[in-house]
């Protein structure tokens, strides 16, 4: 990867900073669902009360990726990276105080910071990454996210064992305030496009009006939302499941979900770099979302008598599948997007996919008390899985 943006920065080095800021975005993001059962049990809410949390950071980031053509115009693609970090370390500040109120409003904080991570991104690598590559670059970002997770599982519940729940999301802070400042002296060669006399008008949401406008990328974002409903499920639940329902300890779970986290990062970069090898970035979407189904059927079964191993191997079967997605899904979008709207449509598509996050992490939350348990409400996110699949179908129907 010898590409360069213009300004002196090697695609290698490029695709390091924005992986970084996205697996410490996703790191801050996550430390209370990684300690859920010990954080509700101190502020004195039911455990499914996660699922909330989790739905506010992803209605910040809905909220703040449909204005993501104007951001990037504004201010450029690194320095809205920086904004992205400062938000999140403030985010994680305000969700660190054992209050309901004071939770909700640092994660809706959280979200407005987290939702800037992939446009930022997707702009910075759109510029310099061959098309022929750009499936294995993107999955190679996103591989950022299970990175963050993975972080989450495996220091959250420790740290919370040894210092109190509120130390992980203030580690998460300093991480995000200490990144904006080292990519300080990159700023001004990435953002040299930007129009510092750009101003907010009805130019500023025009993403989702170029999605609605194209039929694959709306069948897109609704394959997006179901997707999405399908990843965060497993990421926020999984440490509750296996607490409430497999008799694991917290660190025993927080095991686990450092290790699907890493199934993740494998599957992205298996993943993306066989759609690059192959051509077939699509089709695999199709065949990823058929397992889904396959393995949110099988949580449903999860219980105490299954052997220690069995419940590894679910797990990273699994979330090989329901994270290996995004940056095949990315490059899939930004190829089917307008030339020099890749960042103002990976924003756009954003509206929709966190829109699953947000519905899903919440509707699971209710369903749970409704079936009786986490693992029964994913019935649901099997029937979300072979929708998406379904619309997936359907784009590949479609011209370029």
């Amino acid at each position: 990867m010898n590409g360069e943006t213009g300004q002196g920065s090697p695609l290698w080095f490029v695709l390091l900073a924005v992986t970084s800021v996205q697996g410490i975005a996703t790191f801050s993001s996550l430390t209370l669902a990684a300690t859920a059962p010990v954080v509700a049990a101190d502020i004195g809410v039911p455990v499914e009360f996660i699922g909330f949390q989790i739905a506010l950071v992803y209605a910040g980031a809905s909220l703040i990726s449909t204005g993501s053509g104007f951001l990037l115009r504004r201010w450029g693609p690194g320095r809205v990276s920086q904004i992205s970090l400062v938000l999140c370390g403030g985010g994680a500040v305000l969700m660190a105080v054992p209050s309901v109120p004071m939770i909700a409003f640092g994660s809706l904080f959280m979200g407005l910071g987290y939702g800037m991570t992939n446009p930022s991104g997707a702009e910075l690598l759109m510029r310099i990454t061959p098309a022929h590559r750009r499936n294995i670059v993107y999955s190679i970002k996103q591989t950022g996210i299970p990175i963050g997770g993975m972080m989450a599982g495996a220091l959250a519940p420790v740290t919370a064992e040894n210092f109190g729940w509120q130390s992980a999301p203030l580690i998460g802070a300093a991480c995000c305030v200490l990144l904006a400042c080292v990519l300080q002296p990159w700023r001004n060669g990435w953002d040299t496009g930007r129009n510092p006399a750009a101003r907010l008008d009805s130019t500023a949401f025009e993403a989702m009006t170029i999605i609605w406008r194209m039929p694959a990328l709306r069948w897109m974002g609704l394959a997006g939302f179901n997707y999405a409903f399908i990843q965060l499920a497993i990421s926020t639940f999984a440490v509750t499941i296996l607490v409430t329902e497999a008799d694991f300890s917290l660190i025993a779970a927080g095991a686990v979900l450092a290790a699907v986290q890493a199934a993740g990062v494998a599957g992205r970069l298996v993943w993306g770099w066989v759609a690059d090898r192959r051509g077939i970035g699509e089709e695999l979407l199709i065949a990823m979302g058929a397992t889904n189904v396959i393995g949110a059927i099988t949580m449903m079964w999860i219980a105490p008598d299954w052997p220690v191993w069995v419940v590894y191997l679910f797990f990273v079967v699994f979330s090989a599948s329901a994270y290996g997605w995004t940056g095949i899904f990315m490059t899939a979008t930004v190829n089917r997007a307008p030339p020099n709207y890749a960042g103002t449509v990976a924003g756009g598509m954003g509206a929709p996919v966190y829109a699953g996050v947000i519905f899903g992490t919440a509707a699971l939350s209710v369903l749970a008390d409704i079936m009786g348990s986490v693992s029964n409400a994913f019935l649901i996110v099997a029937v979300l899985a072979a929708l998406g699949t379904l619309a997936l179908m359907k784009v590949r129907g479609l011209n370029r």
